[in-house]
Formats: C-alpha cells, structure tokens, sequence
C-alpha cells in the first residue's frame, strides 16, 4: 500500500520535458528554477480529484510540492536512480506503458458501429469444437474444415438434438457434461471469429464451420434477446445457515418494516449478513446478466423497473433477500456507449484488425534509411534453399560491417538481420524458395525495428507519455528513499520504538466492547414495552413475546453500526435511541473497558507513528540543508488563477 500511495502522491510531480526559460519560474532550489507551468499542472490534475475545499489550498499544496522536490533531489545525490533495483522496475514499467500508449489507436467507423449493433441483443448458442493449431498446414486445415462439415450435414440430415452431436464430436472437454451449451453471452464476450458466427446466424440455424484461434465451430443459436443493460440495486441478506425457517421469518419482519415505512438503508446496515454491502446500506456493483452467479437474484433485480421499488423477499443459494432497485440503464445512444466500445475493441482480438493503422502511423512519423533494400547481399550468399534444410548465420563470409536499415542515429545491421533470418528459419515456414522467405522476413524485421525504436523515442513524440514516465520514476525514487530514511529506519530501531512507546503510552490503548443485545423495531411503542420486559425477564421469553421486534445478541465493539453513535456504554438496559432509521434499545450485560496495550500488543501502531515523526524530523532537515525561495509575484498570479 506504501508503494501505491507513494507513486500516487506523485501527481504533485511532472518532469520538465521541454525548454522552459521563457516561463515564469515559481520558486529556485539551491539557485536551480522550478517553473509555474510545473506546479500549475499538478495542482489542476488534484483539484479534479479532490473534493474538500479545505484541501484545495495553494500554499498548502506548494508544500508539499517543496517537500516532493527536496526528496526527489536526496535521491538523486543518493545515486538510488542508479541502483539495480530502480533500473529493472523502472524499465519494465517503460516498455509496458510505451505499450499501451502505443496501442492507443483509433478504432475504425465500421468495427464500433458493428459492436454498437450487437451491443443491443444478447445470443444463447451451442457449439462443437474440431481442434485446430493456429499455424496448421493448409492440408490440415482443409481436412479438419472437411470433418467440421461433414458433421454438419449430418446434424442436419438428423432428427437428433444438436447436443448428443455436441457431445459425440466435439474436442471441448465440457461438452461431455453441457452437450455444447454456451448459455447466453453479448458482443465481447467470445472470441471475435466465433462472436461473428453466432451473431450471423439465425436462431435455429447451424452456421457454417468458423474459424477460430482454437479451430473450427459449428455453432447454432438457440435463442437472441434484447439486452436489458445494467442494474444497480442494494439488498438486505439474511443468511439460510443450519436454520433456513428462522431467516424466512427475519427477512418477513424486515418487509414488513419498510412496508411500515422504514428506511431500506438503514435495515440493510443494520441487519444485512452481506457484510460488504451493508456498510453502504446493501449497495452492490452494478451488474449485467449474468454476471452473477445467482440467476434467481438477477431475474428478480431485472424484474424491477422503478427506481426505490422493492422486492418481496426471494431466496437465493446464499439466503433470503429484500433486493431495491436504485438504477436501471438500458443500453444507451451511440454517443453514450462509444468510449466503452472503443476500449473493448482495443482489449479484443478485433485490435489485430487494427495493428496495421498503428504500425502505418509509426512508419509516417519516422524516415527509415535501407542500406540494400533489394536484399542482394543475402540472396548472393545463401546457398542453401533456407526453406528447406537448417541454415546458420555463422555460414555467411565477408558480412557487412554497416547498419542495414536506419532512422537517425540508430540501426540494425547485415548481421542483426542474419541472426534474425536463422531465427525466423528454424520456424515452420511456407515459403516455395528462399528468396520468398527473405523478402517477407526482411519486412517483418523492418516493422519490428520501426516498433522499436518508437517505443524507445516515444517521450520526444507523446509529451503526455513524458509525463506520466517522469511521475513513475520518481515515484520509484521517492519509495526506495523513504524505505532508506523513514520505514526501515523506524522497524530497525528497536530502542528508540520502545522509548517513543514510554513517551506516548496513553496513545496505545484497545477498544471497549460490549457483550449484550440489540433490540430493534421501527415501532417505538413496541420497543418501550420490550425494553421494559428486557429489564425483567429472560432473552428467550421476551423474544416470545416480541416477534416483531428483532434481537442481536453477542460482542460489539462501540464501533459498530449496529450500535448508536451516541450510546452510553454501561451495564444495564438502555434508554431507547434511534439508528440507522430504527428505534433501538441496548441490554449491555458485560463491559470490556478499553486498557493499556503492551509494547508488543501495540508494535505495529508505534511503529507509524514513530515513523511519521521522523519523516518530520527528516523534511526539517532538508529544508535547513537547501536554499527554497519563492517568487511572490508568480505565486500571486497562480493564487489568483486558481480563485
């Protein structure tokens, strides 16, 4: 989490990438500029993402950008940019990111308005899969396309159901047990090729084998409907267990309550046993068909078309559940849905379709140099049909000691390109002679060189991509000098962890608890007579004779959102308070106090707090080992900008 929050906090800092000396210069450090534009652009990338006026002050951020700066420049006089460590991360980071901001092409026209029509319907389709290697011989291809077809006119000839043909024939493992059943599933969510047959075919039908990475398919659609898009509701769980007849009754009580006008949220925080939802009233991620593994659950989420309306109480595999209905969103316009197509595109295999506009723009942006473009050398001395029978690079006499292709300084040589054709050789080739196979294999090279040497250049190309490099760097420079300064410092220091303990003992104490019940009911005239009956009788008896007011007995720590914020923690039966939208009473039978925790018990709490303290210490110094100023007028302007 450090590292994460660390590499976070350096959208404080942006490289500078290009000549800034007619910029207004912010603040010097030790007599070195650091320019308003700098400052300007970090601080804008936060107020976007931090809400709190409070936290959107400029003097504030300005130190903590000072503060950044400072460790920035300790790591680098600490050389820690040049360690092992730093490198290897860093440029695997590089080429990853160089990768992604490469691939960021456009997609074109008629492959998003494909995917927008498809996006509107959702298909159920079987399948029987003929296994094929993607780089089969174009004999075996043929006989396996044959075989593909001959099972089809089969099936078709037949009066048999398509799955006792699916679990005969095909060659995916499951079909044994699902006779080919693909369920139902929307554009993105199968392999492009085989997305295309389902969607081509009509429902009933059979298409024709498709070709896919995994070999060829029949596939026949049994069923298209329109997509329902997306919901997002919340819901109150009550867990079956070992008594489903007890969760039926609880989650019954709770419907009645919000039929008597209780706040669904406030239930849910109150009663839900899906812990992860009911901190935020039952809320769950929005989802899509399907994508839960409950169809009973969704079929009653889909079921609801009022956004506030509420569910009777359904039962799931989980449990009982009240489900509401918050959002319901229907597939939108074109407009709406293009960013989300355009990044699926690029995430699919539909992005092979559009690796040659990407490669196209690479090639216009750079001027390649070919020192033999006709490959003369090569097809003078290789001898052997390279085709055919193994060919080492070693075999070539009087090679040219001089780059082959070229953009500016850099290049691939006459040797490059031998090891790469020995490589490329010892594939499986379907080249008739050896000319053939060099002149494509040259073009791949070529392409490979171009794709290299821009995703090595692409921060003089993409200043965008300058930046978020130059953020990760120091990011990566920032963690290994607070791990050196402040982290390990603190672990390390075993005597002076236990003197800041003895200096700040009463910080370190535990959390009160209490073991009791709760009492809830959103009838106050219920609850005064139950709590009258709490302070007489026994838990069981009362329950008895209050069935519609719910009791949770056990621990609960004075956190707890069960528990009123306001409660007084002391033995006895409480007054009645209200929370989370209910009237609740508390029969507290045992009151853990909070206590003194041991050194031991508080380790890794003092080990935060002491190290805060000497990251504190550690900024001090810095500060009194450089020279800050800063430009009063610049920061004025930049006040005044931001007002």
């Amino acid at each position: 989490m450090r590292k994460i929050s660390l590499l976070l906090f350096c959208l404080f800092a942006v490289g500078l990438i290009t000549a800034q000396q007619s910029q207004d210069v912010l603040l010097t450090i030790d007599g070195k500029p650091v320019y308003a534009k700098e400052f300007k652009r970090v601080f804008s990338k936060n107020l976007s993402i931090i809400e709190e006026d409070e936290k959107q002050d400029v003097d504030e951020y300005l130190d903590l950008f000072i503060d950044y700066k400072l460790k920035v420049i300790e790591a680098e006089d600490l050389k820690l940019d040049t360690l092992p460590t730093f490198t290897g991360e860093y440029n695997i980071y590089k080429k990853q990111l160089a990768r992604k901001f490469i691939n960021q092409s456009e997609v074109s026209s008629q492959l998003l308005e494909e995917a927008y029509d498809r996006l509107q319907q959702e298909v159920n389709a079987s399948h029987i899969l003929f296994n094929l290697a993607a780089d089969a011989s174009p004999e075996d291809t043929l006989k396996v396309y044959e075989q593909a077809l001959k099972v089809r006119n089969e099936i078709l000839a037949s009066d048999k159901d398509f799955s006792s043909f699916a679990k005969k024939y095909s060659e995916d493992p499951s079909a044994r047990q699902n006779g080919g059943d693909l369920g139902w599933f929307g554009v993105f969510n199968m392999v492009y090729p085989f997305e295309n047959g389902a969607y081509e075919t009509e429902v009933g039908e059979i298409s024709m084998p498709v070709r896919s990475k995994f070999g060829y398919h029949l596939v026949k659609v049994n069923d298209k409907r329109k997509n329902e898009g997306e919901v997002t509701v919340a819901h109150i769980m009550i867990e079956s267990g070992k008594d489903d007849e007890a969760a039926k009754e609880q989650i019954e009580k709770l419907y009645t309550q919000l039929q008597e006008g209780a706040q669904f949220e406030d239930l849910a925080k109150q009663y839900s046993d899906d812990k992860n939802t009911a901190v935020n009233g039952g809320k769950l991620n929005t989802f899509k068909r399907g994508r839960l593994n409950s169809e009973k659950f969704e079929d009653a989420a889909f079921s609801l078309n009022e956004e506030g309306e509420i569910s009777k109480p359904i039962q799931s595999k989980y449990g009982w559940h009240i489900i509401k209905l918050l959002k319901k969103d229907a597939v939108g316009i074109f407009e709406q849905e293009k960013f989300i197509l355009e990044r699926n595109i690029k995430k699919d295999s539909r992005a092979q379709l559009i690796a040659s506009e990407v490669l196209a723009k690479i090639k216009s942006t750079y001027e390649l140099k070919e020192d033999d473009s006709d490959l003369s050398y090569f097809k003078k001395n290789i001898e052997k049909n390279i085709t055919a029978e193994p060919w080492e690079d070693n075999e070539l006499t009087s090679i040219p000691q001089k780059d082959l292709i070229s953009i500016k300084q850099e290049g691939k040589t006459y040797a490059d390109f031998a090891k790469y054709v020995a490589s490329r050789q010892k594939q499986s080739t379907k080249f008739k002679n050896t000319n053939d196979a060099l002149e494509a294999w040259y073009e791949d090279f070529k392409d490979g060189f171009y794709r290299e040497y821009h995703r090595e250049h692409l921060e003089e190309v993409d200043q965008e991509y300058a930046h978020v490099i130059e953020e990760y760097r120091n990011g990566l420079l920032l963690f290994d000098l607070m791990e050196k300064k402040v982290w390990n410092a603190a672990k390390e220091d075993s005597i002076a962890l236990q003197k800041y303990y003895d200096k700040h003992q009463s910080d370190f104490v535990s959390s009160p608890k209490i073991e009791g019940v709760i009492a809830s009911t959103s009838n106050k005239s219920l609850l005064k007579e139950a709590r009258k009956a709490l302070k007489k009788k026994e838990l069981e008896e009362v329950k008895e004779n209050f069935e519609e007011v719910i009791f949770n007995s056990g621990e609960f720590g004075i956190n707890d959102s069960s528990l009123p914020e306001d409660f007084k923690v002391k033995e006895g039966v409480s007054k009645i308070y209200q929370n989370n939208g209910t009237y609740v009473v508390v029969k507290v039978n045992e009151v853990e106090k909070a206590e003194a925790l041991t050194f031991e018990e508080s380790k890794g709490q003092v080990i935060s707090a002491y190290q805060n303290e000497l990251e504190d210490r550690w900024i001090a110094s810095l500060r009194a080992k450089h020279k800050v100023e800063v430009n009063k007028a610049t920061l004025a302007k930049l006040k005044k900008e931001f007002e």
